[in-house]
């Protein structure tokens, strides 16, 4: 039984089949009861596995076509390559690409008045490190790219010897299929804004994956602009980092503009100049990757904490990297900076509600930041998100499109409470409204966990013990585990499942949720049991954890 006065459907066509691009979106249409359509797994392909292109895009306006479509939220790194692994390989041709891209027409034809909106990534600075020769290469091209860059803007003579030196290291034909990826990558994009233009594309995010202040990534942005801007474009398509959140914050994004809101945050920073950082695997300072994420979201910044939606509370890049603070005073020094941090936002929120991003560094949550915001124990029920994964632009634009989502589902329960005290609602319907409310709150606190789970417990604790037991035991690589699959996966269940246990038994258990009902007639939602957890390596490699809950909601009533 939906809470609203229809179901809204949204057909979405993910990057790939990981659960930041599958199962989180899921949890975040559960969370404000929008229906989504995804296609079969099976078509969606898996790791290096292209996704079946030409089945998707019958399934696409199959599904288009079955009538009652709000909006459809698309990978045109799906629907040209198959993936977004798939768009880093030669496998499919620029003008197979372009082909495929015929369907966005088919689509506007059958959807003239939805929305549609897509993504597409601008090449990384190299390919994919799918095994340890490959990952070699990715260093070696990764590289290549960021000097080549440089020379051409800054013209230095040590940069020019550094090049030739890399171009005999890298295989001709490895460096031939990376240049030629990148051109037919530029064409397909260049093809997206033009589609935008005809219509086809209501709004469109070119996304910049892992990159560098320098690199050929400049130049095809800089070719890019000209086009938005010829066709006065500027305030449908947009150039920022990211890739992997951008499922989230495009959904976000469509149901702010379909119930015509516009969501507010007040941004804090544990230290304010580490926003002009440039994080690692990003162009820009993180100041603009910010900006550039609130506007895919639809979320505007606030200067007045006092009238903001929300607080956006950021630990931002550090200016070295993680490794650079082991040594004794620096890692006092973070210690004290995320302890004072953390005491500012329990200052400050009072009745306000908290969006908690930790970008300090990629790949996993900075440890003392954590544990002095555990330490600290800031009620659970204000906060709306947290995210600290990958890459600081994938961290805050999924903690933007959780965080505003959320307050959405908030507002959601409101209108319940203020149904249930104007209108006399029948006990069935009452409990299936309920029922509702309860999936939400589920959908919620899952994603807020398994962040916390993934983004600290896994990425920044387990993951670097397994890493090494991996490499030094087993002889096996990171990149792809092969026949140690099941036993390097059984090893990593053992050790977060236990400490997922006491991170929920210490700061989830019995923890109130949400309230529900009048002052005089409160109930609260708390959280009971954790009563499953299942942990799998989706991917065959270390990178990504995929986390399956079960936990129960109790209803509470106030003394």
């Amino acid at each position: 039984m939906s809470i609203r006065h229809r179901v809204h459907r949204i057909v979405y066509l993910p990057l790939d089949n990981r659960p930041c691009n599958v199962e989180h979106v899921k949890m975040l249409a559960r969370m404000v009861d929008y229906e989504l359509l995804i296609p079969p797994v099976e078509l969606l392909g898996h790791y290096t596995t292209p996704g079946s292109v030409e089945e998707i895009i019958d399934w696409l306006l199959r599904e288009a076509a079955g009538g009652s479509i709000d909006c459809a939220v698309l990978s045109l790194d799906m629907l040209a390559y198959g993936g977004l692994v798939a768009s880093r390989g030669p496998h499919v041709r620029t003008q197979l690409a372009l082909e495929r891209l015929d369907a966005l027409a088919d689509l506007r034809q059958t959807l003239p008045e939805s929305a549609i909106y897509a993504h597409n990534t601008i090449m990384r600075l190299s390919i994919t490190a799918d095994s340890d020769e490959a990952a070699a290469n990715w260093q070696l091209l990764r590289e290549y790219s960021e000097t080549q860059g440089r020379l051409e803007a800054l013209g230095e003579e040590n940069d020019r010897q550094r090049l030739t030196e890399l171009e005999k290291q890298i295989p001709i034909s490895l460096l031939g299929q990376y240049n030629a990826c990148r051109e037919r990558n530029h064409q397909v994009n260049l093809r997206a804004v033009e589609e935008t233009a005809k219509g086809n594309l209501d709004f469109l995010v070119l996304a910049q994956e892992d990159a560098a202040q320098y690199g050929p990534h400049v130049q095809e942005q800089a070719n890019l602009r000209q086009l938005i801007e010829r066709h006065g474009l500027s305030q449908r398509v947009l150039i920022h980092p990211g890739a992997d959140e951008l499922g989230q914050t495009l959904l976000a994004r469509f149901i702010h503009q379909h119930m015509e809101k516009v969501p507010t945050a007040y941004v804090m920073y544990s230290n304010s100049q580490d926003a002009e950082n440039i994080a690692i695997f990003e162009d820009r300072p993180f100041a603009e990757t910010l900006h550039g994420q609130m506007q895919t979201v639809g979320v505007e910044l606030s200067n007045d904490p006092a009238t903001a939606d929300f607080v956006l509370a950021i630990n931002p890049p550090a200016p070295r990297q993680r490794g650079d603070y082991q040594e004794a005073d620096a890692a006092a020094t973070r210690k004290q900076q995320a302890e004072d941090f953390v005491e500012s936002i329990a200052e400050s929120l009072g009745d306000r509600r908290v969006a908690i991003c930790d970008v300090a560094f990629p790949n996993g949550a900075e440890e003392c930041f954590i544990e002095a915001m555990l330490a600290r124990e800031l009620p659970l029920h204000r906060i709306l998100s947290f995210a600290a994964w990958n890459t600081a632009a994938n961290s805050v634009g999924s903690a933007l499109a959780h965080s505003s989502l959320r307050l959405t589902a908030l507002q959601d329960k409101g209108a319940f409470d203020l149904a249930n005290l104007l209108v006399d609602l029948s006990p069935m319907r009452y409990l299936q409204l309920l029922d509702t409310l309860i999936d939400s709150e589920k959908a919620h606190m899952n994603l807020l966990f398994c962040h916390l789970a993934d983004d600290w417990l896994y990425q920044t604790r387990i993951r670097p013990q397994v890493t090494e037991h991996v490499v030094n035991m087993l002889r096996a690589s990171v990149f792809d585990l092969a026949d140690s699959k099941l036993r390097v996966q059984n090893m990593v269940s053992d050790l977060l499942v236990r400490a997922l246990a006491d991170l929920w038994a210490t700061h989830f258990l019995g923890k109130e949720s949400v309230r529900i009902g009048p002052r005089e007639n409160v109930t609260s939602l708390a959280l009971a049991e954790l009563e499953e957890t299942r942990v799998t390596l989706p991917w065959g490699r270390l990178f990504e954890v995929d986390l399956d809950l079960k936990f129960g909601i109790e209803l509470v009533a106030e003394e």
